[in-house]
């Protein structure tokens, strides 16, 4: 089974493009906590597509934590300098959770 879930921060504001097919999507790092050493963070690169891409840029921007569900992706491209195979790993967002924003403020009542 490929199911994987992230809960942390946008590292940064997520980028909308276009393919040659005319489909939307966007990209963006999460940057995930590590659990054993919470000064530490992984940086994590998603991609998402079509209508959740354009809510993810339209609700989404740096700081924002989220909690994205999803499959790993690997692909494999060959570096034309030095011949050899690299792997890129992505995450394929299926589903967003928007979760807390530093940037809004917050009403007191």
């Amino acid at each position: 089974m490929n199911d994987i879930k992230l809960l942390g921060r946008l590292a940064n504001q997520p980028e909308m493009k276009q393919s040659a097919n005319g489909r939307s999507y966007a990209w963006f790092t999460i940057a995930v906590p590590r659990q054993n050493d919470r000064d530490q963070a992984d940086f994590i690169r998603c991609v998402a597509f079509d209508k959740l891409a354009a809510a993810i840029c339209q609700h989404c921007g740096k700081g924002r934590q989220v909690l994205c569900h999803g499959r790993l992706q690997v692909s494999t491209s060959m570096d034309n300098t030095t011949q050899q195979t690299r792997y890129h790993h992505t995450v394929v967002v299926s589903n967003t959770h928007f979760l807390h924003d530093p940037n809004r403020a917050t009403v007191a009542a």
